[in-house]
């Protein structure tokens, strides 16, 4: 591209590491290369392991650099017990690694220990690098995401605006890191019903990725979901239709068709496509989210029991499947209860649903 040696396409210099650069353009190479990947950085932890010992400083380094290949891969299973080994082994166990389990588990949805950890690794940050410090702001920033899925709204609000604030003040308002601020900030803006103000902010992050690393980027594609799900509950169903197909599109190239940000694209779609009525294509795209998220996720996974649910509604809407729509929202109201407990506000809005059904179809 023309660009000198240790920068960015966009001019921004790199960190202090070695960069390959591979271009794939067909799902089935990106297969391919993330494969190839993930076997590349096992055998070389598994090879450092058996030249230095287990817990050698090098060895932990490379179990870590696994975990997080299999994290951004999606598969969590796998990723989880390198980060637990990680913290157990090492005496010395940095809060980078205490960050980056606290990262795989609120990705695989288990949000009481993610807290527990999140809290831990910012108060450290805090008393040793100080409240402003890149790092805190990280962990300032990882939290309120968990408390955004957790549902406790008004906490996230407060710690998204601080790291928000603090990574504007410390970075500038068009840092990547910023951006993803930027973005978590919308998000549970968007859960409150702040949509005017939510759809701002996810305009804003969709604007600086695409600047900075292109339309096709997997942090762009994300914001173009994003920005879709504001417009989706806006009711500007025409261009969150448009928004919702570029992402699935792209992170299908990008990731896989079998990533989890890109069956989060399938059900959003589906979701889309099921209120306009276009049913036969949303339950093309539902059980395709279903079975995928069971296999990569786990049954009892947030995003599993959300495709679930929709499925049911679905299903209801079509008629004629009022056995598989009692089982799915049954089914859906046990995962949420024990996900979050009964008085979340997914498991009551499961909850009301089953028993209006069972009222208008009398199935017991």
């Amino acid at each position: 591209q023309g660009r000198p040696v240790r920068v960015n396409l966009a001019g921004l210099p790199l960190k202090n590491r070695q960069c390959i650069v591979i271009r794939v353009e067909t799902e089935e190479e990106v297969g391919n290369a993330t494969a190839v990947l993930v076997k590349l950085v096992r055998r070389r932890a598994e090879a450092i392991e058996e030249r230095l010992g287990s817990e050698h400083f090098e060895t932990l380094k490379a179990s870590s650099r696994l975990a997080s290949v299999l994290t951004a891969r999606g598969d969590y299973a796998e990723a989880e017990p390198q980060c637990r080994r990680v913290l157990k082994t090492s005496e010395t166990a940095t809060l980078r690694e205490v960050h980056n389990l606290t990262g795989m588990l609120r990705l695989a949805g288990k949000l009481a220990e993610a807290e527990t950890l999140c809290r831990r690794a910012l108060t450290e940050r805090e008393s040793v690098l100080g409240e402003m410090h890149a790092e805190t702001l990280e962990s300032v920033n990882m939290l309120g995401s968990v408390l955004w899925q957790q549902g406790n709204l008004e906490e996230a609000e407060v710690v998204c605006r601080k790291a928000l604030e603090g990574r504007e003040t410390l970075l500038g308002d068009k840092h990547l890191d910023t951006l993803v601020s930027v973005n978590n900030l919308a998000l549970v803006l968007e859960r409150q019903g702040k949509l005017q103000e939510a759809e701002v902010l996810q305009r804003r992050a969709l604007a600086g990725r695409e600047a900075q690393l292109g339309a096709m980027h997997p942090e762009t594609l994300i914001s173009v979901n994003n920005l879709a799900v504001v417009l989706h509950t806006q009711g500007n169903l025409e261009e969150a239709e448009g928004l919702y197909r570029r992402a699935l599109a792209g992170v299908e190239a990008q990731l896989g068709a079998n990533h989890p940000d890109t069956l989060l694209s399938v059900n959003n779609l589906a979701h889309l496509l099921r209120q306009l009525g276009k049913l036969q294509d949303a339950e093309g795209l539902y059980r395709r989210a279903v079975a995928s998220q069971e296999a990569q996720l786990g049954a009892g996974h947030r995003s599993t029991l959300r495709s679930v649910f929709g499925l049911a509604l679905l299903l209801e809407a079509k008629g004629g499947h009022l056995a598989e729509v009692e089982k799915l929202l049954l089914r859906a109201l046990k995962g949420y209860k024990e996900l979050h407990g009964p008085d979340h506000e997914m498991t009551q809005l499961v909850r009301s649903h089953l028993e209006r059904f069972h009222r208008e179809h009398s199935t017991g």
